[in-house]
């Protein structure tokens, strides 16, 4: 799993960013006992990218006018992503419907913000986080529906997508603790 930072003020020479395509239950029923086949799916693709990167943590990439020829890259452009990237063709890493789904999603960005496609872009790594892939479940007040004084919360219960949705999911669980006082 890759993870980038947004150094302060935000004034780095590269974009932290992420295209990010559904998976559907069926896309994973295959994978293990259901309940835990998203997490089995989720492990498949972080070890071949793993493997891929060489197996000391480098992460694969590709640059992005090689990912969308469908083209071999034997180098990738510069990044700052530590520590170090290895080029691989990632089509070889993903499942064929997330392949395809990338490159669709890229083109029509370049049609809404002309220039968005760049031969100095790569795209690093297999990011198989966005959010949880468990929902702890909760009532109304908050509360696990389950353990009574448990408040899941955040990206980790299934309940954000990011930094600012779980905080404010932080929040909530928070008011409604002291509501419970």
């Amino acid at each position: 799993m890759t993870n980038g930072m947004s150094l302060s003020a935000r004034k780095g020479s590269y974009a932290n960013s992420a295209i990010v395509v559904n998976v559907h239950p069926e896309d994973y029923d295959d994978y293990g006992p259901p309940g835990l086949s998203g997490l089995a799916f989720r492990r498949s693709w972080e070890e071949r990218a793993f493997t891929a990167g060489g197996g000391n943590y480098r992460a694969p990439a590709q640059g992005l006018t090689n990912f969308l020829d469908d083209r071999d890259s034997p180098e990738t452009g510069a990044t700052t992503f530590l520590p170090g990237v290895t080029a691989v063709t990632l089509k070889s890493l993903l499942p064929d419907y997330v392949y395809d789904s990338l490159r669709t999603g890229i083109r029509h960005f370049q049609q809404a913000m002309p220039g968005f496609i760049t031969a100095e872009a790569n795209l690093i790594g297999v990011e198989t986080r966005t959010s949880s892939p468990v929902r702890i479940t909760r009532g109304e007040d908050g509360q696990s529906a389950r353990v009574r004084g448990i408040y899941p919360c955040g990206e980790g219960a299934g309940y954000a997508g990011g930094i600012i949705s779980s905080a404010l999911d932080g929040i909530r669980a928070a008011l409604n603790i002291l509501n419970q006082l």
